[in-house]
Formats: structure tokens, C-alpha cells, sequence
């Protein structure tokens, strides 16, 4: 949930800096370059221009007037835009970054909140595990118990039992008793 919403927070802030800042700082580059293309142009006009004909030069000179004019003009409007798009840029990040920041906050405080509120249910849980510890270790020991007494109680039982002895002969089966087993 925190990566949708920081991605969608950031990318929003940053795709709208981009797309209204940046695109007002490009169309301002581009018009400050045709103006300064123009000016060299006028620039080349007026130096090549004959002086033995002032119409000419006039007419050259008066264009390099106006085109310088509009250079200067355009230069303090691209020096303005690359002078908003910095301080953009930087209240964008830092509020992009701040937006994440009270993000991740909120998410830890309810993440904090949501533990808090299971705490004692967690503490009920690890007391009856330390029971449940101790009731197990209590019946393993009485069982121990058990299982030794049983297999004393077997092994006088199994002591004592008669034993039997099978003798074949070549016709029948006979069974003699006698004597008792010894385990």
C-alpha cells in the first residue's frame, strides 16, 4: 500500500514539475536560440554590409538594433526560467520527499497503533505458552515414570512365566513344562 501511494505521490508531483516547468523552460531555450541565430545573422548582415551604401547600412543596422533588443529580452526570460525551474525543482523534490516521509510515518504509526492494541493479547499468549511448557514437561515426566514402572513390572512378570519346551519326534509334537525363563 505505502509503494502505490508513494509512487503515485512522487511520480504525480514530479510528471506535472516536468510536464508544466520543464516544457515552459524548453519552449523559452528554443526561442531564445532562433533569436540568437537571428542576431549572428544580423550580425554577419551588418558587418558585410557596403558602407558606401548607407540605405543599406542603415537598414543592417537598424535590424541588429532590433534584434539585440529582442536577444536581451529573451535572455532575461530564459535566465528567469532557468532561475524558477532551480527553485521548482527544489520545492518539488523536497515536497515529493516530504509527501513520502508523512507517508511512511503514517504507515508506522498504525503499524505501532495495530500492535498496541494486540499487546495484551500477546502477553496472554506467551503466559499460556510458559503454562503449556511447563504442563508438557510435568506429563513427560509422569509418563517416564510410567514407562519405567511398566517395564519393571514386565520384567518380574516375564521372570516368572513357565517355560515350555517343544521336543519333536519323527511322528508327534510333545510339549514338556519345566523350569522357568530367565530374561
Amino acid at each position: 500500500i505505502l509503494f502505490d501511494q508513494t509512487e503515485r505521490s512522487i511520480k504525480q508531483q514530479l510528471h506535472t514539475f516536468i510536464k508544466v516547468d520543464v516544457r515552459k523552460f524548453k519552449e523559452t531555450k528554443k526561442q531564445f536560440d532562433r533569436v540568437r541565430e537571428d542576431m549572428e545573422i544580423a550580425q554577419v548582415k551588418n558587418a558585410q554590409a557596403p558602407r558606401n551604401k548607407p540605405h543599406e547600412v542603415e537598414e543592417a543596422t537598424s535590424s541588429l538594433t532590433l534584434t539585440r533588443k529582442c536577444f536581451r529580452h529573451l535572455a532575461l526570460d530564459y535566465v528567469l526560467q532557468i532561475n524558477v525551474l532551480q527553485a521548482n525543482k527544489k520545492f518539488e523534490i523536497l515536497d515529493a520527499m516530504l509527501s513520502f516521509m508523512r507517508a511512511q510515518y503514517t504507515l508506522f504509526q498504525q503499524g505501532y497503533n495495530i500492535l498496541d492494541e494486540i499487546d495484551p493479547y500477546m502477553k496472554k499468549l506467551a503466559a499460556e505458552l510458559d503454562q503449556l511448557v511447563i504442563d508438557s514437561a510435568m506429563e513427560k515426566r509422569d509418563l517416564e515414570h510410567k514407562h519405567a514402572s511398566i517395564q519393571q513390572r514386565t520384567l518380574v512378570q516375564v521372570s516368572t512365566v513357565p517355560r515350555r519346551t517343544v521336543a519333536m519326534s519323527s511322528q508327534q509334537n510333545s510339549y514338556q513344562s519345566g523350569g522357568f525363563i530367565a530374561l
